[in-house]
This record gives C-alpha cells, sequence and structure tokens, in this order.
C-alpha cells in the first residue's frame, strides 16, 4: 500500500482556508496515512528516507503557518470588535472624513469641503450621478492655500433641479496661472453618524442622510449634533 503524501500537503495548502466542517483532511488524518504508508510498505522498495523527511517538513511548516494564520485571525477579530464599540462613541456627533458623495434631498445638499495645500487656479467642481454621468460643473475661481468649502446648487447642466439622491463630486483645478498643469484636489463630507456596521472586517460609520464612510477615513468630529 503506498500513499502520495506529497499529493496530500499540496491539497492541503490549497484548503487551509476552507470551513474546518468541510470534508477536506486535517493533520490527525495526514498523521495516520503517513504510518500507514510506513506500515505497508515494500520491504524490497522501503520509502526513502530522504522523502519522507522532506514530508515530515512540509507538513511542520504548514501547521506553523496554520496555527499562525489562526491566531492572527483571531487578533483581528478582536481588534475589529474593539474598534466597533469604540465607534458607537460617534454615534450623535457631526464627523468629518475623506469622501466624494454628496447627498441632495429637498432643497438642502450636503458641503463638500477640501484643503488646498498652496494656491489653486481655476478650481472647478465636476459633479456626477450614480451611473458615473457628469450633470453640472461648477467654476470655483482661483483660491488661496487653506481650508475651503463648497455646496452645490443641486441643479444640472441646464438649470433644472435634479431629483434626490446621492452624487458624486470632484475637483479639478491647475497649480500654476498658465493652467499647464492640471491637479485634482481630494474631498471631506461630513454629516451625523446614525449607527456603526461592521462588514468583512472594515468599520463603517452611518451618516443620517444615508451614506456611509470608513471609520479609518474620519479625520475629525467637528461637534456634537444639536
Amino acid at each position: 500500500m503506498y500513499v502520495d503524501t506529497s499529493s496530500y500537503l499540496n491539497n492541503m495548502q490549497t484548503t487551509t482556508n476552507e470551513d474546518s466542517s468541510s470534508d477536506s483532511m486535517g493533520k490527525d488524518d495526514f498523521l495516520k496515512l503517513l504510518v500507514a504508508q510506513l506500515e505497508h510498505q515494500d520491504p524490497f522498495n522501503p520509502t526513502d528516507e530522504k522523502e519522507m523527511i522532506s514530508q515530515l517538513a512540509q507538513f511542520s511548516s504548514l501547521e506553523q503557518l496554520t496555527n499562525v494564520n489562526t491566531t492572527l485571525e483571531s487578533v483581528l477579530t478582536v481588534l475589529n470588535n474593539q474598534s466597533a464599540t469604540s465607534a458607537v462613541s460617534y454615534i450623535g456627533k457631526t464627523v468629518l472624513a475623506a469622501g466624494y458623495e454628496l447627498v441632495k434631498k429637498d432643497d438642502s445638499v450636503s458641503e463638500a469641503q477640501f484643503t488646498l495645500d498652496s494656491k489653486a487656479y481655476g478650481v472647478t467642481a465636476h459633479i456626477y450621478d450614480a451611473d458615473g454621468q457628469l450633470i453640472a460643473s461648477t467654476t470655483i475661481g482661483d483660491l488661496s492655500a487653506g481650508d475651503h468649502s463648497f455646496t452645490w446648487d443641486g441643479k444640472d447642466f441646464n438649470g433644472n433641479e435634479v431629483d434626490d439622491g446621492t452624487y458624486i463630486i470632484a475637483l479639478s483645478a491647475y497649480s500654476d496661472a498658465a493652467c499647464n498643469t492640471a491637479i485634482t484636489i481630494p474631498t471631506n463630507v461630513s454629516g451625523e453618524v446614525s449607527g456603526v456596521s461592521v462588514t468583512d472586517g472594515v468599520v463603517t460609520l452611518n451618516l443620517k442622510d444615508g451614506r456611509s464612510v470608513n471609520l479609518l477615513n474620519v479625520i475629525k468630529i467637528t461637534s456634537a449634533a444639536n
């Protein structure tokens, strides 16, 4: 009887991350196979000792990596839970976070904020709908270094008020007065936090207006809600 433990190891490497309740074999099965191979080997053609040592070394290395991976996953779970617990304190407060979404509801449109490290020329705000179609552009003009904000009027190129919903803002500008070098400007969004969720290990703050921001993108808590 011959058991191909090398093939088993290769199979085990591809199934390490699968559910432990699946049909894939574990390390105990491997050891049983190894013992069976030794007991039933052909005495006139015994298993190569070097090959056996190599298989054992592979198994030992794989087991260590599996144990490390399990430990890291446990640590990550604890950290995510701690982050989620900490994020609960954000509920009811207004946060400023890196983002590009604007929400229009009735006559109100959420404000976009941005910071310039140096003077920018011909700053323009471009608004896109959920399908990625450009629906409006507003020229803001030349701006000095520092903090700035922009509020879209909620109208398209033809001056028609658009439907309520979530839109995307992108700011473009030039770094020189001659408008030779185009630049893009990262934006920040603000909103009142109404809840917290965790998806695939990512802690997300849910804003009252329907948007959501990654906890890691929060720049500061600007104020407590009134």
